[in-house]
């Protein structure tokens, strides 16, 4: 028997062998519980050592887990979180869009909706002003975290270990010359996020763009986005910031409140 499955007719071109065959046989837990080697290996038309590797090298990963009594593999912890993580991604995400519009009915300003991806923040929803002079939806911008409202809202709830894990160099890179560029200049800096419950941007990820940012948990406490309000520099002055924060922190507590 081969150690590659045979073409199929409908497989595009470029693929990876190695790589397509081991998502092949993940997705055989959508329709079971436990896989067998030898189960696998005729399904798939592998040797029963590829097939062998493959579970191997998964169960290193925690993507399966062997039972101890009958040798059969089944989804591992960390294929389970990260189905998880994308179903509950989602949830936010879908759940948000009301709560977005409210908070830019309230502030006249665009709002969005961010997640933490490594030292960046990725935005997934934005609902943009009515004004005629407003920001613009970042729907799939990816943005220093340390520079942006969201970011340092979402930093802000990370202990300090794990904080300093992201940045071993304690430089950071300057997006516009107001973006804070060391560890400890950013430690002090979240350290007043969490006493307010807000963080705030002025020209630190773009020069003529400011920002409230608001971490927002679920039900059981646990850190699952950050909502952000934006707007023209030429408006972020203390009393924008005190109406834009009140605002955003009563969204957060809103959607937070429809999150399990």
């Amino acid at each position: 028997m081969d150690s590659e499955a045979a073409p199929e007719p409908d497989r595009p071109r470029g693929l990876i062998g190695a790589v397509d065959n081991v998502l092949r046989l993940l997705r055989l837990f959508e329709s079971r519980e436990l896989l067998r080697v030898n189960q696998v290996a005729r399904e798939m038309n592998l040797s029963r050592s590829t097939v062998h590797r493959m579970l191997a090298t998964l169960s290193h990963h925690h993507f399966v887990e062997q039972d101890e009594h009958s040798r059969g593999y089944r989804a591992g912890p960390a294929l389970v979180d990260i189905g998880l993580a994308v179903v509950q991604n989602m949830d936010v995400r879908a759940r948000s869009y009301g709560v977005l519009v409210r908070l830019r009915d309230a502030t006249g300003e665009t709002v969005h909706l961010g997640t933490r991806r490594g030292t960046d923040v990725l935005f997934v929803e934005s609902v943009e002003s009515e004004q005629t002079l407003k920001t613009s939806s970042r729907v799939g911008w990816t943005l220093p975290a340390h520079a942006t409202s969201s970011g340092k809202a979402l930093l802000a709830e990370l202990p300090d270990r794990e904080l300093s894990d992201l940045y071993p160099s304690g430089v950071l890179a300057a997006t516009t010359a107001r973006t804070v560029t060391s560890l400890p200049a950013l430690r002090a800096e979240l350290a007043e996020v969490r006493a307010r419950g807000y963080a705030v941007n002025v020209g630190e990820s773009e020069n003529d763009v400011g920002g409230v940012g608001v971490v927002v948990k679920d039900l059981q406490g646990r850190v699952r986005a950050a909502l952000a309000v934006t707007g023209p520099r030429s408006r972020v002055d203390d009393q924008w910031i005190a109406k834009v924060s009140e605002a955003a922190m009563r969204s957060a507590e809103e959607l937070s409140s429809y999150i399990v």
